[in-house]
């Protein structure tokens, strides 16, 4: 049992632009309300956004992995739950539960580095912050699918993308935004696999950051299973050259009942 001390709540409704065609909340979006608690979580501890710049710091995300049961529809109303399971000098573990109905339709575990803007590098998380933590050592999505030996088989489907980077795709920080990758790698998906399969499992490493001007290219690697009734897909978002690797990607796609 989790002690409730251990845990910050907050009640989301589903909003009409933030779904897709089925009417079921857009991944997308749901890692941009991971995102809003994360920060109220902070905020709630005297530690919002706006106290970070001002000491000329800031938290950013370098991976986040999502079970997923199954989307909520548009109206429903949400549950979520988050707590820091770890903390290692400038690393935060966070975790999330999310439900509806008092049902959980979501885990998601995440990796959070404290890093210093004008230094350009990280720095140990602040001790008064980390005593206001209660951890809890419990982790919401333990699997993990991107270290897969089906990623090392030759028989996949490949497929190649472009993206250029917008204004619009920048955050607080001058760079692209961790939910913006997430969803070049849903649109790049076929349009079969969009209509006919669910999200089981997604899982991003953000390796470099990507600025404005720029162009990446969306290296796809798709692996069919179980007859096509089950899909496991590499990403890998590069730049024109595909030298640098700004993030990896995996996911898993199931054939909807």
């Amino acid at each position: 049992m989790k002690d409730t001390k251990q845990i910050f709540q907050k009640d989301y409704e589903i909003h009409s632009y933030e779904v897709l065609k089925d009417q079921r909340l857009n991944p997308v979006r749901l890692v941009d309300y991971l995102n809003d608690i994360a920060g109220q979580h902070s905020e709630s501890l005297g530690y919002s956004m706006k106290d970070l710049f001002e000491k000329d710091c800031s938290w950013i995300v370098l991976s986040w992995n999502l079970c997923i049961s199954r989307l909520p529809y548009l109206r429903s109303k949400i549950h979520i739950e988050t707590w820091v399971s770890q903390v290692k000098r400038s690393f935060a573990y966070r975790e999330f539960l999310l439900k509806d109905d008092n049902e959980i339709f979501c885990k998601a575990s995440s990796l959070w580095l404290f890093y210093h803007i004008t230094k350009h590098r990280p720095v140990k998380i602040p001790l008064e912050l980390v005593n206001l933590w209660i951890l809890n050592r419990e982790i919401s999505c333990p699997e993990s699918i991107i270290e897969s030996d089906l990623f090392e088989r030759k028989d996949f489907i490949y497929e190649e993308f472009d993206y250029t980077v917008e204004k619009q795709d920048i955050d607080i920080l001058n760079h692209v935004h961790n939910s913006r990758y997430i969803g070049w790698i849903i649109n790049s998906k076929p349009d079969h696999l969009k209509k006919d399969y669910s999200l089981k499992h997604l899982q991003i490493s953000y390796h470099h950051e990507i600025k404005y001007p720029a162009q990446v290219i969306v290296q796809q690697k798709i692996f069919p299973r179980l007859n096509r009734r089950q899909y496991f897909i590499k990403d890998e978002i590069c730049d024109r050259e595909k030298e640098i690797i700004f993030s990896e990607v995996v996911t898993q796609w199931d054939l909807s009942e």
